[in-house]
């Protein structure tokens, strides 16, 4: 039997490498974003904020599984957001475990203020960057993210 070895490349040459960086350098880009807006969130609990808004009445797991945090976490931006009073959560009457979370109207207004300055830093690693370009960038993104599953 052959033994094949394999090159080891460097850091520079691994797509990881650079979607690390990217994941990175835009937090960085979103936090002093939202910090400029004086919103008094972080990106984290933006993110939660913004899943809470869309899915208004989802559970806690719910929330987490989207926005891809673990339950502590997800339990710790929650209630850094309800007593921030942005949202709300309520024991869900058909399951006494599990709490249900609502948009508050000064949540709402948060979002509708932020949204354009989130959209405005969204853009910036697209720049350059054509439609067909970013169309065929997600689809090797969602490949890979499928290959690890």
């Amino acid at each position: 039997m052959q033994v094949i070895k394999a090159k080891e490349q460097r850091l520079e040459q691994l797509p990881v490498f650079w979607m690390e960086q990217i994941v990175r350098r835009y937090r960085q880009v979103a936090t002093q974003a939202l910090q400029a807006e004086e919103a008094g969130l972080s990106v984290d609990q933006w993110v939660v904020l913004k899943q809470v808004g869309e899915n208004n009445g989802c559970s806690q797991v719910e929330i987490g599984n989207s926005t891809v945090k673990d339950a502590p976490a997800t339990t710790r931006i929650i209630d850094q957001l309800v007593s921030k009073n942005l949202i709300s959560k309520q024991l869900d009457p058909e399951d006494r475990r599990r709490y249900m979370v609502f948009l508050t109207e000064k949540g709402r207004r948060l979002i509708g203020r932020l949204l354009p300055v989130v959209q405005a830093y969204r853009q910036i690693p697209l720049q350059g960057i054509s439609e067909a370009e970013q169309k065929q960038l997600l689809d090797i993104l969602q490949r890979m993210l499928h290959n690890m599953e």
